[in-house]
């Protein structure tokens, strides 16, 4: 992908264009996370949040279609793949070595099986699209606008995440030493063993997925959302010489399943797309470009991405940081793995981060660190939390973005 300015006069144009306006972007925050309310996958509460955005975009005169998908609930996988490995779990302290490995490995093979044949709830991605007569470059902008259940504790989430392959991977290892001959007479004390991290971790899976309220999501990702919708108005009333996708994703919180039936329905996708996903930009007076992803299985954005969206930021006198998010998945993640550049803009606050700074060293992550906004998922991140600048700072991101990018 290459990257630099366009010409004098696109750029003269885009001069003249409508200015981002933070009061209209908090308007459409305010409608999703206040008027709107929560908005689970699934639910009639993201149903609505799809039709208002989808309306504001005909609005903006964007060619708007509207991308239906089926998915499973995230509470109800993670239930059965915590009932299912418990299940193995306590069979292997009464059954012969042989019999173990082969209740774990049926276990495993269930959780991928499974969902297949499970409940599906049924979801969209809203796609509008500002087409040039000569485009270079097909930008998406992304945001999604779904919000998650309410957490019961980020502590606990944080243990399960950390815990759980590990967990997993120690069990596996020992059933297989086990089947070799190890451990024929303490096999009870090295079960009891497991049991103290096991019964927690699985214990842990059931609780995450309990929490019956569903937060209103001001933040996470109302914001996005908002921004984006503002950045469409702005840019459609200006010329450019690239194509523009505005893409409102649909169940990320459930696994990222709106961003992958999004790739999965474009297979063709243009070798020239981009992606800028927008996440989290109402709090904290940081900016943050997400550098990559996970702990052992790794997803790394885009290097020369990462480096427009830093001279971006730059233009408009803001100072942003690289972020490698150790235990959160973003909408970019799908696009990567089909090859495309992406990558994720987001803001947050600045505090200690033991956890992230203990992952970062001892698995050589770079840039580590978790979420320090404690509202995440919570009944708590409403609009009054967020700040407005945010909101226009990062809009004049965006909008330099796709002056840039090409």
């Amino acid at each position: 992908m290459a990257v630099g300015l366009l010409s004098s006069e696109i750029l003269k144009n885009w001069g003249n264009m409508a200015e981002f306006e933070p009061r209209l972007a908090f308007e459409h925050l305010d409608k999703l996370a206040y008027e709107i309310g929560p908005r689970l996958a699934g639910t009639n509460g993201e149903q609505k949040a799809a039709e208002y955005i989808r309306k504001q975009l005909e609005g903006y005169r964007y060619d708007v279609k509207v991308q239906e998908f089926k998915f499973v609930p995230r509470a109800s996988r993670t239930r059965m793949d915590a009932g299912l490995l418990l299940a193995a779990f306590v069979a292997s302290l009464f059954l012969p070595a042989q019999y173990s490995i082969i209740a774990f490995v049926a276990a495993i093979s269930l959780i991928y099986v499974l969902p297949r044949a499970m409940p599906k709830s049924k979801s969209q991605n809203i796609v509008a699209t500002l087409g040039a007569k000569n485009p270079k470059i097909n930008v998406v902008i992304g945001a999604h606008y779904d919000s998650a259940r309410c957490t019961v504790s980020p502590k606990l989430n944080i243990f399960v995440r950390m815990a759980f392959f590990p967990a997993i991977s120690a069990l596996t290892i020992c059933l297989f030493a086990r089947l070799l001959g190890a451990f024929s007479t303490i096999w009870p004390i090295v079960w009891g063993l497991f049991a103290v991290i096991f019964f927690p971790v699985n214990i842990g899976m059931f609780l995450s997925t309990s929490g019956r309220h569903v937060s209103p999501g001001a933040n996470d990702n109302a914001s996005g959302v908002a921004v984006m919708l503002e950045t469409a108005r702005v840019a459609a009333e200006s010329p450019t010489d690239v194509n523009l996708t505005f893409v409102a994703f649909g169940a990320e919180e459930q696994g990222l399943e709106g961003s992958r039936a999004f790739v999965k329905a474009r297979k063709t996708l243009d070798e020239k797309i981009v992606l800028l996903n927008l996440d989290m930009l109402g709090v904290g007076k940081q900016q943050f470009i997400i550098e990559g992803n996970g702990l052992l299985k790794r997803t790394r954005t885009t290097p020369q991405l990462n480096e427009v969206l830093i001279r971006c930021c730059k233009s408009v006198g803001l100072k942003p940081r690289l972020w490698w998010a150790t235990l959160a998945g973003h909408d970019h993640i799908p696009f990567l793995r089909a090859n495309l550049p992406a990558t994720t803009f987001t803001t947050d606050v600045l505090v200690k981060d033991r956890i992230g700074n203990f992952l970062g060293k001892l698995l050589k992550l770079p840039n580590s660190r978790i979420r320090g906004y404690r509202y995440i998922h919570t009944a708590d991140d409403i609009p009054d939390r967020i700040n407005l600048e945010n909101i226009e700072q990062t809009g004049r991101v965006v909008l330099e973005f796709i002056k840039t990018v090409k």
